[in-house]
């Protein structure tokens, strides 16, 4: 079981997804569990509502989706990049830019849901294979010192925090306009009671991930 990373083991505008880890809980338990409560969650939202904004200048629910995705896979390369040895740095990507470029209209929630499925997959694969020497191997990704086992709790924080996200403000725009409020999740449930995530605003810096 790899440790938790320490300060100098990430970029400084990464810790406010490191905060939204549970202090106790296993990578290799919260990667499973989080992406079946994510699941579970994405799949209960009626199809017609992927394309909600809770704000015109915010991205859709699939939009938010594909950028879990992309951020996962982005994320996972690095981490493949490091464990095996490769120390050259690598560019960070822009979250903006790369959304600005997303279409989404003719992609489903299963869908999408079907395609993180298998970027998790890769991501329990490479955690499985990261030995506790590999897990603390320094790369560096957008000018920053950064270590397999930090991106691995930084792919959990990320998805905590944009879960956090669904539900505080997408959620109850759809048990507002759903016909059948009773299928849709209660916007009040936490997707762990372990799992404590904070607002949605993120910094200049966060955005070049």
């Amino acid at each position: 079981m790899i440790k938790r990373p320490k300060k100098d083991e990430y970029p400084p505008y990464h810790a406010h997804y490191l905060d939204l880890v549970p202090p106790r809980a296993a990578a290799h338990t919260l990667l499973k569990r989080l992406f079946k409560e994510a699941r579970e969650l994405f799949l209960s939202i009626p199809e017609e509502f992927g394309e909600l904004r809770y704000d015109e200048h915010k991205w859709n629910i699939k939009e938010v989706l594909l950028h879990l995705i992309d951020t996962e896979r982005v994320f996972g390369f690095r981490i493949l990049y490091f464990i095996r040895g490769d120390r050259i740095g690598m560019p960070g990507f822009n979250q903006d830019f790369w959304m600005a470029e997303v279409d989404v209209s003719n992609r489903t929630i299963k869908d999408l849901m079907n395609e993180w499925k298998i970027v998790r997959e890769n991501t329990n694969y490479l955690l499985q294979q990261c030995t506790d020497e590999k897990s603390t191997f320094q790369g560096k990704a957008t000018g920053w010192i950064v270590t397999p086992r930090a991106l691995f709790f930084i792919i959990i924080g990320h998805q905590v925090h944009h879960m956090k996200v669904i539900r505080e403000k997408y959620l109850p725009l759809i048990q507002s306009e759903s016909p059948d409020e009773n299928s849709i999740p209660d916007a009040s449930q936490e997707p762990g009671e372990e799992i404590v995530a904070e607002g949605e605003g993120k910094t200049d810096d966060q955005k070049k991930e």
